[in-house]
């Protein structure tokens, strides 16, 4: 086994007792050039029963080290050097990510000690690994599997901190594969990296976008007190972007404050009134209820007072949202979109003359 991760492992010792025979034997059986099924077989069975009996933080940490290193052994057991291959196959991203957090646990730990049991030899493995998984990275983002991609590009930039570029491809292969919750996580580690990195530390992103990229996450996975947090920097470093004050105004128009929604979307067309996309989005998001107000409507065809006030609410909301459409299609007399839905305004309040000349 040795061979296939070209590393030395050092002598483990333990003071407890209890663990001395477990310890023993994963060390014999990592020690090993090549394992046969039955070796790896005993590997998985030692270090499930590490894991039950440890007790002290060291044996706690060898049994966890062990465990990162499980693929590597089951890949020993299939004789000769790895290919990309072999490792693709073994190396699915859910076990390297398990494979990377044991590791970078371990090397967490021992920074802390004196004695350096597992480090030398994790960080000669991760120094053979690293290209291997960056071509893997690389690889699922040629295949559009960017989900697969963007853990990839953040176990191996867990592997070596020192190169960011790995964690940037992360943050932006989450968002292509609509891992919105990680892609979140990414961005905000870049920003608490900062900019101010050189070489293989220094990202390609801006602090702008970076803000601006955090925001829209927090907001669109519905953080809305941290989104109105991190509002305060996107718009400070992106002072003119209305989709950033759109969004926020949108955070308080889904919590139903339609006082704060409507002082802040006043205050957004004051400074572009001549922009015939944000009139559009504005009438829109006005008509954010429809969908939920015609399935009320549908369920109460028989109860006449409840069915009378809904469609009532849905007259107002409808009538509150025509100005916005009819100034989008004035701003852009040729845009399809504002043109259905001007008519379906049109239609539903009973304006059949004047959505005869949407056309």
């Amino acid at each position: 086994m040795k061979k296939i991760v070209l590393g030395v492992l050092l002598v483990v010792t333990s003071t407890t007792y209890a663990q001395k025979d477990e310890l023993k034997t994963l060390k014999k059986l990592y020690d090993k050039e090549q394992l046969s099924a039955d070796d790896f077989s005993k590997y998985k069975e030692t270090v499930l029963k590490l894991e039950s009996v440890a007790t002290t933080e060291n044996d706690k940490i060898a049994a966890g080290f062990y465990k990162s290193m499980q693929p590597l052994a089951e890949l020993s057991t299939m004789g000769g050097k790895p290919n990309p291959m072999m490792i693709q196959k073994l190396f699915t991203p859910e076990i390297f990510t398990i494979m990377v957090e044991g590791m970078r646990k371990t090397l967490d730990f021992e920074s802390k000690q004196e004695k350096k049991v597992f480090t030398e030899d994790i960080n000669f493995t991760n120094d053979i690994l690293k290209p291997i998984f960056k071509q893997m990275a690389f690889d699922f983002n040629g295949l559009k599997k960017y989900k697969e991609a963007s853990k990839a590009f953040y176990n191996t930039f867990q592997l070596d901190p020192a190169d960011v570029a790995n964690l940037e491809n992360a943050a932006i292969t989450a968002m292509q594969g609509e891992d919105y919750i990680n892609a979140e996580k990414y961005y905000r580690e870049i920003k608490s990296i900062g900019f101010n990195g050189v070489g293989l530390q220094k990202f390609a992103a801006k602090p702008e976008n970076v803000a601006k990229n955090i925001f829209a996450l927090s907001f669109f996975n519905k953080n809305d007190e941290q989104a109105k947090i991190d509002f305060i920097e996107a718009i400070k470093l992106n002072p003119e972007d209305l989709q950033i004050q759109m969004d926020y105004a949108a955070i308080y128009y889904r919590n139903n404050d339609i006082v704060t929604y409507q002082k802040i979307i006043e205050g957004i067309l004051e400074k572009d009134p001549n922009n015939a996309q944000l009139q559009y989005n504005v009438g829109f998001l006005l008509l954010n209820d429809d969908t939920k107000i015609v399935e009320e409507i549908n369920a109460n065809l028989k109860n006449t007072k409840k069915y009378d006030e809904l469609i009532a609410k849905r007259k107002a909301m409808f009538l509150k949202a025509l100005p916005y459409f009819e100034r989008a299609h004035q701003l852009d007399v040729a845009n399809e979109d504002t043109k259905t839905t001007l008519r379906l305004c049109y239609e539903t309040l009973k304006m059949k003359d004047k959505a005869a000349f949407v056309k």
